[in-house]
């Protein structure tokens, strides 16, 4: 029976959406850390949802719980030809194939600006296909790899389990991830990629958390760090505690936002002068960082039919599953 994975590994999280034949969807997701079995802390043992992989010759940790990884995380363009990223990538075909030893159809993506290089497509492609050493005594083959612009999983999320497909096959669709790393964004006439009203901007999710770090500082008179407040988010929690105080998060992620998010929609816009004045119908939002967004997005594009997935953050997963299952 065919198995198909859908795959986001992100800078912050992975998250993988799979299945096989009928079946319905499955899910996973972890924190996208992960380290040397060495370089952690020998008496701590394992942590619930961490997964041991092969890299090399060497053990890794992967999905390696928040504070564990003390080397430093892999924030940078060659993210996807680190060892690291070897690892969650390893971790998720576990996950995936299960009591199996095949993925049939794997999709993933990359940032807009990657996704545009051919040869670095064709890498992150080749590193997945094939057969894969997992771990000591499991092997997993990876047989047919799909490597796609990032912010393609939402617009394929909404057309497959929404209503709204109709509406986007006859609209000027802008699409916009907010990511840890980066903002992508896409512009679909009719479905028809315009490639030259698409891009990518660094000034994302790890800018606007800096952002928040200093306000918070300001008022507080201490640094929390990037870490603490993103493990907050991931976890749910609209706090955090500093000096043993608790520090509601909502104000100084607004203030922090005010900072950044303006200069990405100027990026935006700045890239859609090649539709030379045509209005944009309809702005999709998917990512972890959606729900920043949304207040920006509905003042830039007043006219515009705003959309966010119910699951915004695991979106581009989503419609990597559909892409994959079909």
């Amino acid at each position: 029976m065919q198995r198909f994975l859908g795959l986001d590994i992100g800078y912050s999280n992975v998250i993988g959406v799979y299945g096989h034949g009928e079946s319905e969807f499955q899910t996973f997701q972890g924190p996208a850390q992960a380290a040397p079995l060495t370089c952690l802390p020998g008496d701590a043992g394992l942590r619930a949802g961490e997964v041991i992989v092969t890299v090399g010759d060497t053990q890794w940790v992967a999905f390696a719980s928040p504070g564990r990884v003390q080397e430093g995380r892999e924030l940078h363009e060659d993210y996807t030809a680190t060892d690291a990223y070897e690892a969650l990538f390893k971790a998720s075909l576990l996950h995936a194939a299960q009591d199996g030893d095949t993925i049939h159809r794997l999709v993933t993506g990359l940032p807009v600006s990657q996704a545009r290089d051919d040869s670095y497509v064709e890498q992150v492609r080749s590193r997945m296909l094939g057969r894969h050493k997992v771990s000591l005594k499991r092997e997993i083959t990876v047989e047919h790899v799909q490597v796609v612009a990032q912010p393609l999983g939402t617009l394929t999320d909404i057309y497959c389990n929404t209503a709204h497909g109709a509406v986007l096959e006859q609209s000027l669709t802008l699409v916009i991830d907010p990511g840890f790393f980066s903002v992508d964004w896409v512009v679909f006439d009719h479905q028809e990629l315009v490639a030259k009203s698409s891009g990518s901007s660094l000034k994302a999710m790890s800018v606007l958390l800096d952002a928040c770090n200093e306000e918070i500082a300001k008022d507080n008179g201490g640094v929390p760090g990037v870490e603490k407040i993103e493990h907050a988010l991931q976890t749910g929690n609209d706090y955090i505690y500093l000096f043993g105080q608790k520090v509601l998060l909502d104000d100084y992620l607004r203030l922090a936002a005010d900072r950044v998010i303006p200069g990405v929609f100027t990026e935006i816009k700045q890239g859609l002068r090649f539709l030379r004045g045509r209005t944009v119908d309809c702005v999709v939002l998917g990512g972890g960082g959606a729900d920043t967004y949304e207040r920006f997005a509905r003042s830039e594009f007043p006219e515009a039919l705003v959309i966010k997935p119910d699951n915004s953050v695991r979106s581009n997963a989503d419609g990597f599953a559909c892409l994959a299952k079909d």
